[in-house]
């Protein structure tokens, strides 16, 4: 029984830290097929960025953040689901321009979520 407990407790520690969300990682997973899906030359191209876009944004929407930014979160990445919906959108309907146009509202919020989360001294003093 005395060697089961540690062993007991390796096996959740191991199960916590596997179970542990790398937001960083995801984002820089992110910023690479959002600059695919920027640069891509057809429709097929761009859908393929655009699907594993997604695909990281819904698994973002599962990791656990802290209570203080968790509202903040979600929201970003619930008004991102949409804009990459109508990107989705535009490509199914074989308007790789207009895509194209509509992926800049993704990039929008990248820049409006990441100055949310982390706001710069200036606009702590002066909102």
């Amino acid at each position: 029984m005395k060697k089961l407990i540690p062993f007991i407790a390796l096996l959740v520690t191991v199960n916590a830290h596997s179970a542990a969300f790398d937001l960083k990682a995801t984002m820089k997973e992110m910023r690479i097929e959002f600059k695919q899906a920027a640069e891509a030359q057809n429709i097929d191209e761009m859908e393929t960025s655009i699907t594993h876009l997604t695909e990281l944004v819904n698994q973002a929407q599962q990791g656990a953040y802290p209570l203080e930014k968790q509202d903040l979160y979600l929201e970003g990445f619930n008004k991102l689901t949409i804009a990459l919906a109508n990107v989705k959108a535009n490509l199914e309907a074989g308007e790789l321009d207009q895509a194209k146009a509509a992926l800049r509202t993704v990039d929008d919020l990248r820049i409006e979520y990441h100055d949310k989360r982390n706001p710069s001294i200036w606009s702590k003093l002066f909102g």
